[in-house]
């Protein structure tokens, strides 16, 4: 199984079996409601029934009224039962029918006895009146509450469902975007380890030769003088290369140092940038908050990589506000590979003839990124290539 599927049906797992325990919880709490609430309306209905039988001597007419008005309009029952308690014997008996022996000694506790009988529920208690002490049990039919808990349990199971169907698309779509992304960057850094490692082992290698070479026999002071030029050069090589990958770490991943956030114009930088075979055309500058020497860092390296691949024609760079261009007329890029060419140590198939190692664009990208600029490319082979840049 794919690690995306795998993914997707883990996390989809996993919150579907946290949106089950809460439907299920939901459920029991809201059954236990339904449930206790029946009972106090019994209850009430179970006291109705009792003082309109055993108080009608006792009450005026208007009260009695008042009270047999509210046994009518209380819940219906099903059974009303009188059990005169003063032979506990033959009253347990009788009591029995519909209560286990735990539930008689708690009513003749005192304590209101709530139960099931079947498919009715029942309330039960002691009800003291002058001309004895009788246990009053009424039952009642409860259709409400299993019409209420199933459409509780059906509109749960019907939203579990539809939970179920969208967690799973949404944690499928999240799955592959994240997927993508680990992998594009797994690759993009097994390209830069690899490359990083091929351009700092050739002058490594250089330097063992020249060291090798010097140390076979006896040179004269000027081949030891050649040989250790030879050698700073490919030390230079090394520092230089690794000068870059520090600016590109730091560009890409690295926290950048508030005390070094100002405001910097980028037409003043461009000035500063564009001698030469270069024409400047700035209609209004654009400031922006970032590291100055890191935004002079990528934009020298867009217009020497300009200037580099012009072919001697010049290079038109155009500034208005948030846009800026930089425009040459030289060999071009491959139409294939300009989706690559940000990519560390990645050089075209075209530009093998030109020194370089590949590090400039993708340290520009990243540095403009990092200041919320966007960078894109159009070129074509033989006619030249344009970047721009808009900053936010």
């Amino acid at each position: 199984m794919k690690t995306g599927r795998k993914i997707s049906l883990l996390y989809s797992g996993i919150t579907i079996g946290l949106v089950l325990i809460t439907a299920w919880v939901f459920y029991f709490c809201a059954s236990n409601y339904t449930e206790n609430v029946y009972y106090q309306y019994l209850e009430e209905k179970a006291h109705a029934v009792a003082e309109e039988k055993f108080s009608q001597d006792e009450l005026d007419l208007v009260k009695y009224r008042n009270v047999v008005i509210r046994r009518q309009n209380s819940i219906p029952t099903s059974q009303e039962l009188f059990i005169n308690v003063a032979n506990r014997a033959l009253a347990e008996q009788q009591l029995a029918i519909y209560l286990d022996p735990d539930e008689i000694q708690k009513l003749f506790a005192n304590q209101t006895v709530n139960f099931k009988k079947s498919d009715e529920v029942g309330t039960s208690f002691i009800y003291y009146d002058n001309t004895g002490t009788f246990a009053v049990v009424v039952l009642s039919r409860n259709p409400f509450i299993d019409d209420i808990n199933n459409t509780l349990l059906w509109g749960i199971l019907l939203l579990i469902v539809l939970a179920t169907l969208v967690l799973y698309f949404i944690s499928r779509l999240y799955a592959i975007r994240m997927l993508d992304r680990i992998d594009q960057d797994y690759q993009t850094e097994k390209l830069f380890v690899n490359n990083a490692s091929h351009e700092i082992n050739n002058p490594l290698t250089a330097i063992q030769g020249e060291c090798e070479v010097a140390l076979m026999m006896e040179h004269t002071p000027d081949q030891y003088r050649d040989i250790l030029e030879r050698i700073s050069q490919e030390t230079n090589r090394i520092i230089h290369i690794m000068r870059q990958l520090l600016q590109f770490s730091q560009a890409r991943g690295g926290k950048l140092d508030a005390s070094m956030m100002q405001m910097v114009s980028v037409a003043a930088i461009l000035q500063h940038e564009c001698k030469g075979n270069i024409l400047l055309k700035i209609v209004k500058d654009h400031q922006l908050l970032a590291d100055a020497e890191l935004l002079r860092i990528a934009l020298h390296n867009l217009i020497n990589n300009a200037v580099k691949y012009s072919d001697g024609h010049p290079v038109t760079v155009w500034l208005n506000s948030r846009k800026l261009e930089i425009e040459d007329q030289g060999i071009g890029i491959p139409s294939a590979e300009v989706a690559h060419i940000f990519q560390p140590f990645y050089r075209a198939s075209n530009a093998t003839s030109s020194t370089g190692k590949g590090i400039g664009l993708a340290l520009s990208k990243a540095i403009l990124t990092r200041f919320g600029a966007k960078i894109s490319v159009s070129s074509e082979v033989g006619k030249g290539t344009r970047f721009m840049v808009c900053f936010s």
